[in-house]
């Protein structure tokens, strides 16, 4: 299964069992409402039952703990869903604090996955790749992007 959005908010790509998700400025309900609907869609036809993610939130600006919540409940769907692994999730290093603590008191909240916080993108892709994910498709795209 692949999903390929980009809008404002958003960047998501989907390809197998991995998702990368880049989070754009602040979210505000239109933009969690999207969120939500994606991940409804992607439950219904997801043919895999181990998932990993890459989330990109090195342009984040972080949203209302409400706003957070239904990020949360989102994400906590997807876990009950599937076998939610491992999230690996980038920051930029002068934020790294404020944005590690938003990420497990909100976002990631009463969940089981194994979430790692890293400041380069290719680290991430790494710790995944020895989880035994792969992530060749994703590294591509985002060379691509690069250029």
């Amino acid at each position: 299964m692949e999903i390929k959005i980009d809008t404002n908010d958003f960047c998501i790509r989907l390809y197998k069992d991995v998702a990368y998700l880049k989070v754009r400025g602040m979210q505000d309900q239109e933009a969690v409402d999207f969120f939500i609907k994606t991940i409804d869609e992607m439950l219904e036809k997801y043919p895999n039952k181990n998932f990993s993610s890459i989330c990109d939130l090195t342009e984040l600006i972080l949203s209302s703990p409400k706003i957070a919540r239904q990020v949360n409940e989102a994400i906590k769907k997807i876990s009950s869903s599937l076998n939610y692994e491992y999230n690996a999730v980038i920051v930029q290093p002068k934020f790294l604090q404020i944005i590690q603590a938003y990420i497990f008191s909100f976002y990631m909240n009463n969940t089981n996955v194994k979430t790692q916080v890293f400041r380069d993108v290719q680290k991430a892709f790494h710790w995944l790749d020895k989880k035994g994910y792969q992530t060749d498709e994703l590294r591509e795209f985002l060379m691509i992007q690069s250029k």
